[in-house]
């Protein structure tokens, strides 16, 4: 080992967070984990981490997780290639190599983790992680009587659409809902594609007021957007525990709800 890096054993540093990979809760917090390890091995003020992957992009990680673009680590500018940097000193490239590698691997486990609970093609949760999502909803408003509304809504004319203008503009369509979905719900709500035009929403708190504007306000948003300009929505909304808390019971409630609005129409 050389420089800043002489007193670090480096082996016994990769040794202790290859065993910590598996079960780091996420990639970004394995990466702020190895610089965290490394300061403390060397006993530095700052490091940054910069990795550079086909799949990941560009992405920088400063310790302490401060914004990395002003850290003095980079001497004015920043660096052309992945690894780590230190205000004073270099790490040695081996060891930098190294950890670079880990943490590219924690953060490509991220993306395969979000793909696997996610619909590829609308970026909301898929229809097994929706399931999970409303057991835990219902299980924590028996609990402890934490309220939430589950609404279904599917599209309007989607199929007629669909014939007429082919898959690729449906895609599009879908994909503008997910994006209406990501723009307007709060942090706590939950949106999935449970169907071909099919969504749910899992929306925290419950209260019919509330989740009332939310939805008006998601209409709103997705008949702005051009991709979806004749297509309408027809929504089912069911509460608890005000109306049900088992969770067949909230689901049918909301999708017989679904029914009679689509019937209605």
């Amino acid at each position: 080992m050389g420089g800043t890096q002489a007193g670090c054993d480096g082996a016994a540093l990769l040794t202790g967070l290859a065993s910590e990979l598996e079960l780091a809760p996420s990639g970004v917090s394995f990466v702020y984990r190895a610089l965290d390890r490394l300061q403390a091995a060397e006993g530095l003020d700052d490091a940054v981490l910069v990795v550079d992957d086909p799949s990941l992009g560009r992405q920088l990680f400063r310790a302490g997780r401060r914004p990395p673009h002003d850290a003095p680590a980079f001497r004015g500018r920043e660096p052309d290639e992945p690894g780590v940097y230190l205000e004073n000193g270099d790490v040695e490239p081996a060891l930098s190599d190294a950890v670079v590698r880990l943490c590219s691997v924690a953060l490509r486990m991220d993306v395969l983790r979000h793909d696997a609970s996610h619909d590829s093609l609308t970026g909301v949760l898929n229809r097994r992680s929706f399931d999970e999502a409303l057991t835990s909803s219902a299980s924590r408003c028996d609990r402890y009587g934490w309220p939430f509304a589950l609404a279904l809504f599917d599209l309007d004319n989607f199929k007629a659409l669909n014939d007429r203008m082919g898959h690729l503009m449906g895609d599009r369509v879908l994909q503008a809902v997910g994006r209406g979905l990501r723009r307007t719900l709060r942090a706590g709500d939950v949106p999935a594609r449970v169907g071909g035009d099919e969504f749910a929403l899992i929306l925290a708190g419950g209260e019919p007021s509330v989740v009332a504007a939310l939805l008006d306000r998601l209409e709103a948003t997705l008949r702005e957007d051009e991709q979806l300009g004749e297509i309408g929505f027809s929504f089912g909304v069911a509460f608890a525990p005000r109306e049900a808390v088992e969770v067949d019971d909230v689901y049918r409630l909301a999708d017989n709800r679904l029914y009679e609005a689509k019937s209605g129409r």
